[in-house]
């Protein structure tokens, strides 16, 4: 399929689905949210995508990405007054703790620790300021336009911000990467013994009863990210909250050959959000597969006419003429060009009128409802 014709598919399916995405909002509780095809990039669903908004714990995606793209995970890290002091979500370690790094990013993705995250910033830049601002550079490297961070665990501050649409496109890219992959598809994980205190034992063994795991008195950290727990295919990837930004997750489905990234922004409990998380994966999956069939579709027709094309274009040929394999290709495209500009034109006129269509409908149902 010709990328004018691919961009036209998807851009038709878009408009049919516009009045399902009304109807979306009504139901999802985030303010702002999106959908990525992970294959493709393609936006499936969005709202608010490009507004910014506190990501709390999901800012440990991009501090675990980064140690993992610079530093070898069996380096031992000390953790310092300073990160064992840190507040909010904690793996309980102590000044002088040492730790291996891939420890510490295990810590920081499924117990959500924050200081563990504190520790891998000072590590690997010397301070959590330093750190934040490689956070912030390596974003932008990859799109990320939007984002700007002021520490290493997502703890509130007001010059410390991303948008839904940024998340989706760093976790895009953090996905290809196996080590990160595997760390949050992880359920549990084994702890330091030396490391294991009574604190962090009392709150895994809650969260291994409530996801349904047995409990042995193992050192184990089980993942916060309880989408691996709900929803069948998903593979990822965090979850985040403080009371500045409310409920923050992005979270991560595969399902045969196509994998769904969803992010969903300031959802008002932890019920809402995992909620809006899977039906937003629902929707992602299923307008990714009519995308996916329809192409398959037009693939079809355009070898037909390209084989049909090849067969006029013999048949044409003139007595003593030498038309070539790649003559007959090139006289398939022009004439492929020339029928596809109408198609074009028709396929624009149709979605200006359906456009119209909605706005009549919207504008009707918001008189007939009044403000809201």
């Amino acid at each position: 399929m010709t990328n004018k014709k691919r961009y036209i598919t998807i851009f038709f399916f878009f408009i049919l689905n516009i009045s399902s995405v009304n109807a979306e909002q009504d139901v999802i509780d985030a303010n702002a949210w999106v959908v990525m095809n992970s294959k493709t990039g393609e936006i499936l669903l969005e709202k608010n995508m490009n507004q910014k908004d506190f990501p709390a714990s999901i800012t440990k995606i991009v501090t675990t990405l980064v140690a993992i793209k610079e530093r070898d995970l069996n380096e031992v890290v000390t953790v310092s007054q300073h990160a064992a002091n840190t507040i909010g979500s904690s793996l309980a370690l102590n000044p002088g703790d040492q730790i291996l790094l891939k420890d510490l990013l295990y810590g920081i993705m499924l117990h959500s620790g924050n200081d563990g995250a504190v520790a891998v910033a000072e590590h690997i830049s010397g301070s959590e300021t330093a750190f934040a601002k490689k956070m912030t550079a390596f974003t932008k490297t990859i799109g990320a336009k939007n984002t700007n961070f002021m520490n290493a665990s997502g703890l509130p501050n007001e010059q410390h911000y991303t948008t839904a649409y940024d998340m989706a496109i760093i976790t895009q890219y953090a996905m290809t990467s196996d080590v990160f992959r595997e760390i949050v598809g992880t359920k549990s994980y084994r702890w330091e013994s030396s490391l294991w205190t009574k604190e962090l034992e009392i709150h895994e063994k809650e969260e291994a009863i409530r996801y349904g795991l047995s409990w042995t008195g193992e050192p184990l950290v089980i993942n916060h990210n309880r989408l691996l727990f709900l929803y069948e295919g998903a593979n990822g990837v965090k979850n985040g909250f403080t009371h500045e930004s409310r409920y923050t997750v992005v979270g991560s489905a595969k399902r045969d050959d196509i994998e769904i990234i969803a992010v969903i922004l300031r959802s008002n409990n932890v019920d809402t959000a995992y909620q809006d998380l899977t039906i937003l994966l629902d929707r992602g999956f299923s307008l990714a597969l009519e995308i996916l069939q329809e192409e398959q579709k037009q693939d079809i027709k355009d070898e037909d006419q390209l084989n049909l094309s090849g067969r006029d274009g013999s048949e044409q040929k003139q007595p003593g003429e030498s038309m070539t394999k790649t003559d007959k290709i090139e006289v398939s495209n022009v004439k492929e060009e020339d029928t596809s500009n109408t198609g074009i034109q028709f396929v624009f006129a149709l979605i200006g009128f359906i456009l119209l269509i909605i706005t009549v409908y919207n504008i009707a149902s918001k008189r007939g409802k009044g403000n809201y």
